[in-house]
């Protein structure tokens, strides 16, 4: 197995990965709503990133793009997301990257049955796309952006019916439907066969998850935010709604990515058993990437780079 970690879409990535004796980075390039770039001011970077790549013979492991809405609310494909996705595995390939991690968003428009049968025709179209350039396409297991092609329900009636299509699994987020204890170890021991890149995120959580409500908390102030920009700023009732907006985004939103019974320390200072998912990893012959995600705001600076360095050595002692 290969570690490594999530860093950002810069030359100096490699050189920082490096010096943390690392194999590779992964470069996350997220729909805009959720953080992301437009990858037309992306692209012009592969030169430079390519001198740094072969530099320091650290690898690109995957490019991800989390929170894509490549399916409208009629159920077709996002022709703007679609172009925006193949640019995105363009980029990958420019990179020497096998892996691109996706997500497919849920859209209530339409029913269950029609949801499921538009990411069936979508990962069709992107598996082939990727696979005409050595790339193997993982669907994430993680709820932004209305992901829901993450858990077996679902990849039961998705899987088999595109062949290639692989998962990228992360433990931690098998905790949003598993409870305090996650679900990780039936999973991984039902599906591992099927698990093509591994992310690795610590989790503690007492009781059952609030990532759901949080999530709908996020996207319904999202629409209010929208609503308020609409408003002219000048007027009084829009000053009055625009207050109003900040106070409930504090109140909502900034509670409910504070996780009050929820963190992501880093993985080895968690409720995660890692020894035994790498055991899983291990009967299912897992030879591929373990990409580092340190995400969590209680776990910054100075006190957030000795945790991705204990998680490092921790990793390490596990891989054999």
């Amino acid at each position: 197995m290969k570690l490594g970690m999530i860093m950002g879409c810069e030359p100096k990535s490699f050189d920082e990965a490096k010096e943390l004796g690392l194999d590779f980075i992964e470069l996350d390039l997220n729909n805009p709503g959720y953080w992301g770039p437009m990858m037309d001011d992306i692209l012009p970077l592969a030169d430079a990133m390519n001198e740094a790549r072969l530099r320091t013979g650290i690898e690109v492991g995957a490019i991800g793009r989390w929170g894509s809405q490549i399916i409208a609310k009629d159920g077709s494909i996002d022709e703007a997301e679609l172009s925006e996705v193949k640019k995105c595995i363009d980029f990958a390939q420019m990179l020497d990257s096998h892996y691109y991690l996706m997500s497919c968003n849920y859209v209530p428009e339409i029913t269950y049955y029609q949801n499921i049968t538009s990411a069936i025709n979508m990962f069709k179209i992107i598996v082939e796309y990727a696979k005409e350039r050595d790339i193997t396409v993982c669907a994430v297991n993680c709820q932004m952006g209305h992901n829901y092609i993450r858990t077996p329900e679902q990849w039961k009636l998705v899987l088999d019916e595109v062949p290639g299509l692989m998962i990228k699994y992360d433990p931690s987020h098998s905790f949003v439907h598993g409870g305090e204890k996650g679900a990780y170890m039936q999973e991984g021991l039902d599906w591992g066969d099927r698990f093509g890149y591994i992310h690795v995120k610590g989790v503690i959580q007492a009781g059952d998850s609030q990532e759901v409500q949080t999530w709908k908390n996020f996207h319904l102030m999202r629409k209010y935010n929208q609503m308020a920009n609409a408003i002219p700023q000048e007027t009084e009732e829009g000053k009055k709604f625009r207050e109003l907006l900040s106070q409930l985004n504090d109140e909502i939103i900034g509670h409910g990515f504070d996780h009050r019974n929820y963190d992501n320390p880093p993985a080895g200072l968690d409720a995660i058993d890692w020894r035994g998912f790498m055991a899983i990893l291990y009967k299912y012959g897992y030879d591929g990437y373990l990409s580092i995600e340190p995400h969590s705001p209680s776990w910054t600076g100075e006190k957030g780079m000795k945790g991705v360095k204990y998680t490092i050595k921790y990793m390490r002692d596990l891989m054999i």
